[in-house]
């Protein structure tokens, strides 16, 4: 199990916990050992070249960011803006605070209201089965959509910096309640891994990759797995014909009937190929996985033209594309961002302005409306982050 490494400029951590370990298995069968894998090749960095399998370094304590301000709004081009720290208030906060201080003045027993134009809360989730605490944890896959009724699947994952699960759980969000509770599924579905993607599409729950291996002789999952969630059952799909390799550390997403995974790595090498599947296809005997840009280091288009490899990134779809932010290939820690046009099957990147976010890895993000909101993630340097960028992607 390597689903971390170091970078090799000098040591550092990275968003996950230390993968040298005794590895323990749990709540989930194991991978088939008959399952093929691509043979592995050395992947490409920003330069090019193979990276030395990685080391793994304990992880560094947290830098947690207030949040108290918003960027300035910025026109005519894609714009980011941040809420950090700062010593001036700006005008909308100043107005906010001096009506709060004549309210107080009419009314001492008014309910007080956050003037923080993204306001944080903390919900507690419920458990409604007797249960030890499943996290945290650290690697799992969920969707990061819920479904129409507001579920949440969540699937695999580290615990206790030692112990790789297979279990799934689901969290159903209400107004006022977040009830979390494991699912029993049938038939035999992915087993213990850390650093997959998820998806939810419909009532399928999508899993492919992640670092399935106990044993260095271990071959990585390369089969992507399809849960029902109305019975909730597993199946597989294995089309004849090339697959991507097993990874992690990848990102995977959907456009239209297509699923798109791109990027990722295994142990020391990265990758920057984009592989697509169509689910449509998925009944049918000639279904095939389709590889529309190969890895540089494959012979792929070089850098410029495409994102360098990369793990640990983040990936939204909006309006028909993809959107790439940030990860590392262990030597560089991006901060920039990319679209993907399926129409022309291109990378563009994008000249963005306003507040730039630190270069990072193992970041969350999301989409709402045409605004990618960024979270967290860790820095070169090893360095935990707690802030919150917004990305508007139409101008």
């Amino acid at each position: 199990m390597s689903f971390l490494f170091k970078s090799s400029k000098k040591q550092q951590g990275s968003a996950l916990p230390a993968a040298t370990r005794n590895i323990k298995s749990s709540d989930g069968p194991g991978p088939p050992s008959n399952i093929p894998s691509a043979p592995g090749h050395a992947r490409d960095g920003s330069n090019g070249s193979p990276r030395e399998k990685s080391q793994q370094t304990p992880t560094p304590g947290t830098s947690v960011n207030s949040l108290n301000s918003l960027g300035e709004k910025l026109q005519d081009s894609p714009q980011w803006s941040s809420e950090k720290p700062s010593n001036t208030p700006s005008p909308e906060q100043k107005a906010l605070r001096d009506r709060a201080d004549s309210d107080l003045q009419h009314s001492r027993m008014r309910p007080h209201h956050d003037s923080s134009p993204y306001p944080w809360s903390q919900r507690h989730l419920n458990f409604t089965v007797p249960t030890n605490h499943p996290f945290p944890r650290y690697g799992a896959a969920a969707n990061s959509l819920a479904s129409k009724d507001g579920s949440i699947y969540i699937m695999g994952g580290l615990i206790h910096g030692s112990t790789v699960k297979g279990d799934l759980w689901m969290i159903e969000a209400a107004p006022n309640n977040l009830s979390c509770y494991p699912v029993a599924t049938t038939s035999e579905g992915p087993g213990p891994r850390v650093g997959h993607a998820a998806l939810l599409v419909g009532n399928a729950f999508i899993v492919f990759g992640g670092d399935t291996k106990t044993d260095e002789t271990d071959m990585l999952d390369d089969t992507l797995y399809l849960l029902n969630t109305s019975t909730k059952q597993w199946s597989r799909a294995a089309p004849a014909g090339p697959r991507p390799p097993g990874r992690y550390g990848h990102s995977l997403n959907i456009i239209g009937s297509k699923i798109y995974i791109f990027g990722g790595q295994v142990e020391g090498f990265f990758f920057n190929d984009l592989v697509t599947f169509d689910l449509n296809a998925l009944q049918q005997a000639s279904n095939r996985w389709e590889t529309l840009i190969q890895n540089t280091i494959d012979g792929g288009p070089p850098h410029g033209q495409i994102p360098p490899a990369r793990t640990n990134h983040s990936v939204v779809t909006w309006n028909e594309k993809l959107y790439l932010f940030g990860g590392t290939d262990g030597v560089t820690w991006f901060s920039d961002v990319w679209s993907y046009d399926p129409r022309t099957n291109s990378w563009s990147q994008l000249e963005c302005i306003g507040y730039i976010p630190v270069a990072r890895e193992g970041h969350a993000a999301a989409l709402v409306g045409d605004v990618m909101y960024v979270f967290g993630g860790r820095t070169e340097e090893g360095n935990d982050l707690g802030d919150l960028a917004a990305f508007r992607i139409t101008t």
